[in-house]
């Protein structure tokens, strides 16, 4: 009797570990919106220094709004002269209107922003963009065009 007792302790702990298993893996996954590296040209190298901020905005190409899709606030790492990773998901993503949907087609611009704050650019500010990016790409490659 004690035998049997042991062998349904140990089935029932093992569906409940397969059980708890199952759950945490299938939970729902953060698509990626667009992830890659923004590159700083040895040009602006000068021009960035002192900038602490980058921002990542999408705009939806499919969209007559001039408004962003939505963007993400990042702290710019010391060492500008390697290609800095970056990967806008649902959680990193400030979305401008809950309500719309995912856009299929994207342009993608990267500001290093002088005064860290949000909004239009700004005199010193460093900016770079990339258009018809689809939707889960990954490997982009950005770089910084122009100093505003």
């Amino acid at each position: 009797m004690k035998r049997i007792t042991l062998i349904g302790i140990l089935i029932v702990g093992l569906v409940a570990v397969i059980a708890v298993s199952v759950a945490f893996n299938t939970g729902e996954k953060s698509p990626i919106y667009v992830a890659g590296t923004v590159e700083l040209p040895a040009e602006y190298q000068a021009d960035a220094a002192g900038i602490q901020t980058m921002f990542v905005t999408i705009f939806d190409e499919e969209s007559p709004m001039p408004m962003p899709y939505g963007a993400m606030k990042e702290h710019l790492p010391a060492d500008l002269s390697q290609p800095i990773e970056f990967a806008l998901t649902k959680e990193k993503l400030q979305i401008m209107n809950p309500d719309a949907r995912a856009p299929r087609y994207m342009r993608v611009k990267v500001r290093f922003d002088k005064d860290g704050m949000g909004g239009a650019d700004q005199p010193g500010d460093l900016v770079g963009q990339v258009e018809h990016v689809q939707f889960g790409t990954s490997g982009l490659r950005m770089k910084i065009q122009q100093k505003i």
